[in-house]
């Protein structure tokens, strides 16, 4: 077990570029520039409510016509593979992603904030009159500008977390905020049917998401900008920073770093799979007689339970700093799981197809927000918007190509037709290869120094520094 946070670990005087001398420009940091007081403790989390319903309802907005396909489709008289461009255009979205994570640097948590919900708002109106017109077009125009909408909100939350709560609190507010999204597909998965019993009911379904949108988008006008013991404690810190480095400098680290890679790559491939195997759960279980409505009880099921235990689990690491041992712990447990629910459809066990279910839920959302501190603390100095923009947005967009190619693994003639064995055989190899392998050998080949926890051994060496002064 990793010593507890108090006991820092090496000196930060041995940092280069990637390893940064800005870090040896800073000798002090009091412990108010990272723990806010009074007013501005509730001011914190007003902001990372918004964050998470922002997230949310634009989760809920993806799956609008996802989880109502067959309504979709005779309203605006299309094919299937039309209504899933619904989906496949928010993965799609993600591609400029450069521009997101520049954005964020450049103007600000605030201001991105901000735009995101514009853009939300326009593009909740704009598709429902598309969808209220019985405009295909019109209604894509509105979903193309929510998933661009996702850009500026999606990967804030760890950015968010390193401005506004103490080093030893981080992961769970990054937790919340990563999981989100989460919480938006599931009440999508539950809610959209209700909404929507038949064709005609789209339009007001749309609607409903619409204006719930709009409420929390205005919403966001109040989030704070910074607190303002870092304005008056912490500004030396970003200054020199920011002199030293440009964001194409910061990318450089970034991509340079193997630990970069050993992280990001099963947070990318993971989150890939995991979407690819959400979108066509049910046309894995179908053909082997499960009910048609698993597919949205399974989702909320692995959803809900996934997001309890992240919660709890979330404080255990940040106290311990137990970060990388549990991201190990937990993609291994991914791979078995993606290689045990090749046998799930064929053993026509509901039971099996829960539990199974629900562990992927856990295991993949618990190690979403573990995997975006651990890349914000052994990177550092670069900025966690950088890290967390593109492991989110390269995953989405992966997601989105990797859906045509799964889909195109069904079976029409197979025992029984319709079945889906060579796309859960490619799931599980690449979850073997991808997640397993990279992860397990960050540290090894002695590159145990580049794990170190470069953010909070600064944070909490300022913070001594401070004391004795």
């Amino acid at each position: 077990m990793p010593p507890p946070p108090n006991s820092p670990q090496g000196s930060l005087k041995d940092t280069k570029l990637g390893d940064s001398p800005a870090l040896d420009q800073v000798t002090s940091i009091d412990e108010a520039s990272i723990t806010p007081e009074g007013s501005t403790q509730k001011r914190r989390y007003y902001g990372l409510a918004i964050i998470c319903l922002l997230n949310l309802v634009l989760t809920w907005a993806w799956l609008s016509y996802a989880m109502v396909n067959t309504y979709a489709q005779e309203w605006f008289e299309v094919g299937p593979q039309s209504i899933n461009w619904f989906s496949t255009v928010y993965g799609l979205a993600f591609i400029p992603f450069p521009l997101s994570g520049w954005f964020i640097h450049r103007y600000g948590l605030r201001t991105s904030i901000i735009a995101g919900s514009i853009v939300t708002v326009v593009g909740s109106w704009v598709r429902y009159a598309g969808t209220a017109k019985v405009s295909f077009a019109g209604a894509m125009v509105g979903q193309t500008l929510l998933g661009v909408a996702q850009i500026f909100i999606v990967p804030i939350p760890s950015a968010y977390s390193e401005m506004w709560f103490h080093p030893h609190h981080r992961t769970t507010p990054t937790t919340v905020g990563s999981i989100s999204p989460s919480l938006g597909s599931m009440i999508g998965s539950l809610a959209t049917p209700y909404l929507a019993k038949k064709a005609s009911e789209l339009p007001r379904s749309i609607l409903i998401v619409a204006i719930i949108s709009t409420v929390v988008a205005f919403g966001a006008l109040f989030v704070p900008g910074k607190p303002s013991a870092v304005q008056a404690t912490q500004p030396e810190v970003s200054e020199n920073l920011s002199r030293t480095h440009s964001p194409k400098d910061y990318l450089l680290m970034m991509i340079k770093s193997p630990e970069f890679y050993m992280v990001a790559v099963p947070f990318i491939v993971g989150l890939a799979i995991f979407n690819c195997w959400a979108s066509l759960l049910l046309l894995y279980l179908v053909p082997y007689g499960f009910p048609v409505e698993d597919a949205g009880l399974l989702t909320g099921l692995q959803t809900g339970i996934g997001m309890i235990v992240s919660l709890v689990v979330a404080p255990i690491v940040d106290k311990w700093r137990a970060h990388i041992p549990t991201l190990k712990v937990l993609t291994v447990i991914q791979v078995a799981l993606y290689v045990t629910f090749v046998f799930v459809p064929p053993s026509r066990s509901r039971g099996f197809a829960f539990a199974v279910a629900v562990l992927m839920g856990v295991a993949g959302t618990t190690s979403l927000s573990l995997s975006l501190e651990t890349l914000a603390e052994i990177l550092y100095p670069v900025p966690p918007e950088f890290t967390s923009t593109a492991c989110w947005c390269i995953g989405n967009v992966l997601g989105a190509v990797w859906l045509f190619a799964f889909a195109a693994g069904m079976n029409e003639n197979g025992d029984p037709p319709g079945e889906m064995s060579k796309t859960l055989y490619a799931q599980a190899a690449l979850a073997a290869v991808c997640l397993g392998v990279p992860i397990n050998l960050l540290g090894l080949f002695g590159r145990k120094d580049k794990t170190r926890f470069r953010r909070r051994e600064l944070n909490i060496r300022g913070h001594a520094e401070g004391s004795l002064a």
